[in-house]
């Protein structure tokens, strides 16, 4: 039973109809008050029923057979009714005074009613309109000669003092306007109860798909499926961190045990040229080979490092790009090229600055690699993002290896990248560093010749 209410179907199907029901029992109570028919008597009615009951038990022969002219202008229409339901003190009871005795026959709170009559001649006997609007008001208990009746009271009422009668009744607009509002409001709790956790969750998984796998998803001790939703979240993260983590010490752990016998491999053919004196055409193979796998371990165990160790900071963007692109203008130098730098100050943002700026940096030396003279750093922002880009001279790329260039070990022109001394990793490393930062990183041709590499980052 208990698994059953903490279904989130059944919570929403009962929460519904229980809304339903709530509304409908208030709508209909409010309605009954709306009715100008047996509405609660107001104090100058109940005052009016005890004076003339008062009056009555001094002298019952005051209404009997006849009411007399006096008290009929002060009071109304006097009917006394006994415990069998018959008028004592009049032979006729008007259709309409019967069916409100029969509708208010219990001794509690006085009803009052206001009618049209429909009887009667349309004009006065001046042939002014006749009034034919009726107020009818009781039952209280009177007592006489040791007997008690009903007693109730007719009079007429001008159309004015209807209208503030009437007022005194809830408005129809009133009805559904607290019909509408209380459904609005259990609506809304019933919203939050669902979206507010839901809401929650999904900030935190933001989070995490921004790479901060550290970040703590919030725990709901529910047993719907939110709640159950929240503790598989909360072990998908906790399992996804150690397969990271995993991953990375494999890397790095592998990288390191690479070394040894790389070490080893550059002594034997370092004593191999030492005896043999010049080194022939498969000795210089294995010695370029054995160059080019020391440095993709050393970019691996650097990616390594960086990750491991990366913690994000807020920094001023200008704190991470002016000694970089100071370097890269150096570097541009000895190649007889020119490096050129735009960027606004004072941006802030929070980041891993090693991993954004070894990002930026491999892409910078890339196009300083296969610029034929210049290399441009410009950098836009608004509010919520900013778009940095590198763009070169070179003769760019075909359009449908744009792409492929951030796979690792992708070359787009092996014997160009060799003879360069490439191995592949620069820009996939680019690439890794800024998804981390949960950003977005692309490659196109410029609009007439070389690269252009463009790295869009949130601000918020």
């Amino acid at each position: 039973m208990n698994r059953l209410v903490n279904n989130l179907f059944v919570k929403i199907f009962l929460t519904f109809w229980g809304i339903l029901v709530i509304t409908a029992v208030i709508t209909i109570g409010l309605i009954k008050l709306t009715n100008t028919e047996n509405m609660e008597a107001p104090d100058w009615a109940v005052r009016t029923l005890h004076n003339a009951a008062k009056r009555i038990e001094a002298d019952p022969l005051s209404i009997t057979p006849r009411p007399n002219r006096e008290f009929q202008r002060r009071f109304g229409r006097p009917f006394l009714i006994n415990e069998q339901g018959v008028s004592i003190n009049t032979p006729k009871v008007p259709r309409h005074m019967r069916r409100f005795i029969a509708t208010n026959d219990q001794i509690g709170v006085p009803k009052l009613s206001i009618i049209e009559h429909r009887g009667g001649e349309p004009r006065g006997e001046n042939g002014e309109p006749r009034n034919n609007q009726l107020i009818l008001f009781g039952p209280i208990s009177v007592e006489i000669s040791g007997q008690d009746y009903l007693f109730y009271l007719e009079r007429p009422v001008s159309p004015t003092s209807a209208a503030s009668l009437r007022r005194l009744a809830v408005a129809p607009e009133l009805i559904w306007g607290v019909a509408i509002l209380l459904s609005i409001g259990l609506c809304m709790l019933l919203t939050r109860h669902l979206v507010r956790p839901l809401k929650q969750l999904q900030s935190a998984a933001n989070q995490v798909s921004l790479g901060h796998l550290d970040t703590p998803l919030p725990e709901f001790s529910r047993g719907d499926e939110i709640g159950r939703l929240s503790g598989s979240l909360n072990r998908m993260v906790v399992t996804l961190h150690q397969a990271i983590e995993n991953q990375r010490r494999l890397l790095s752990d592998i990288s390191h045990e690479l070394r040894s016998p790389l070490t080893r491999l550059n002594m034997a053919l370092a004593l191999h040229k030492k005896r043999q004196g010049e080194a022939t055409s498969e000795v210089q193979r294995i010695e370029r080979e054995a160059q080019r796998l020391e440095q993709m371990i050393a970019a691996l165990l650097s990616l390594s490092r960086m990750q491991i160790n990366a913690q994000q900071q807020h920094l001023k963007l200008e704190e991470l790009l002016s000694p970089l692109t100071s370097d890269c203008q150096f570097e541009a130098e000895q190649l007889g090229k020119q490096f050129f730098a735009h960027y606004p100050q004072g941006i802030a943002l929070i980041a891993y600055p090693e991993l954004l700026s070894s990002a930026i940096e491999n892409i910078c030396r890339n196009a300083l690699k296969y610029a034929e003279s210049t290399v441009r750093l410009t950098l836009e922002h608004n509010e919520f993002e900013l778009s940095l880009t590198v763009s070169d001279d070179g003769p760019g790329l075909p359009s449908h290896e744009l792409e492929n260039i951030f796979r690792p070990f992708y070359r787009s022109n092996e014997a160009r990248d060799r003879d360069s001394g490439g191995v592949g990793l620069g820009l996939a490393i680019a690439e890794s560093a800024i998804r981390q930062h949960g950003g977005q990183i692309a490659a196109s041709n410029g609009e007439d010749k070389g690269l252009e590499v463009t790295i869009r980052l949130p601000l918020k």
